[in-house]
């Protein structure tokens, strides 16, 4: 089971904490999960995107979501300018803030489950706002416990009353709402996705390549030497991609070039096998 969550929203809205909150439901019944947001012009009102993933199976994809099983959009006006249904899996869901009804949405899919809440309206009445501006996030996400998501309301009751302190009655209460009130529907689509054509492009990737100059050999900058244990490596290249020096080769294996590895450990911490260990290292003659 992986569950795929993007949230669309504007800043102030409260979407990454709403991807928190989410994540940490799941991870206290005993799920894996991860919360990622994605910031353009940090902000009020401004686009905010943020991702959620849950499984019953550690994960290791580290990118923004394309293809999600569940899409919350916290914002009404937003669809008009994002294609909130992008890359949504057919059979999937559309958790909306919205006055609609479910038969009202259009979409390229054959079919799609809505589920719609007017969580501005609970905001308003629950007096969710700062500054003046309603904050649905709460309230959204009783909405999308009405999707196929294996989480328990009362789980997340619990961690938003702890996290909210005094306004955390408020939120529980709104959740609560919205669950009740959410209305759902399976809805049938046109079935003609649009895509846009695809162009080629130049990509150029600044890579730092290791090589006798201003830094020259780095070997003896380390006190800690990483170690590969082959047995546990499954080559998912995250060390090579990530380490800052290119010291790590792809032959047959991943390799360490000691002579310029400078003992950093960054690939041991981006190592999702914990294959990569370190030992304390003494040069004794240089």
């Amino acid at each position: 089971m992986l569950i795929s969550i993007r949230f669309h929203g504007r800043g102030g809205q409260g979407a990454v904490t709403a991807s928190k909150l989410l994540a940490q439901t799941a991870s206290e019944m005993g799920y894996y999960s991860q919360s990622m947001p994605f910031f353009g012009a940090e902000r009020r009102g401004a686009p905010v995107i943020s991702f959620t993933r849950i499984s019953d199976e550690p994960i290791y994809e580290m990118s923004q979501v394309y293809h999600p099983n569940i899409v919350v959009v916290l914002d009404p006006v937003i669809m008009k300018v994002v294609d909130v249904f992008r890359g949504v899996k057919e059979g999937g869901w559309i958790v909306a803030n919205t006055t609609k009804k479910p038969d009202e949405f259009v979409f390229g899919q054959e079919y799609l489950n809505i589920v719609a809440v007017d969580a501005t309206g609970i905001a308003i009445k629950n007096d969710l706002l700062v500054a003046g501006m309603p904050v649905v996030n709460t309230p959204m996400l009783g909405a999308l416990l009405r999707a196929d998501i294996p989480l328990n309301i009362e789980v997340l009751e619990g961690i938003v009353a702890r996290k909210f302190g005094k306004e955390g009655k408020k939120n529980v209460k709104a959740i609560s709402e919205a669950y009740e009130f959410a209305e759902v529907k399976l809805i049938h689509g046109s079935g003609k996705r649009r895509y846009p054509k695809k162009q080629k492009i130049k990509v150029e990737f600044p890579i730092s390549t290791p090589a006798e100059g201003v830094a020259g050999k780095t070997k003896l900058w380390r006190d800690f030497r990483p170690e590969i244990n082959y047995d546990k490596c499954n080559d998912c290249l995250n060390c090579w991609l990530h380490c800052p020096e290119s010291a790590i080769r792809l032959n047959d294996r991943v390799e360490i070039d000691y002579d310029y590895c400078k003992g950093c450990l960054v690939c041991a911490a981006v190592c999702p096998k914990k294959a990569i260990t370190s030992e304390r290292e003494v040069f004794a003659d240089v």
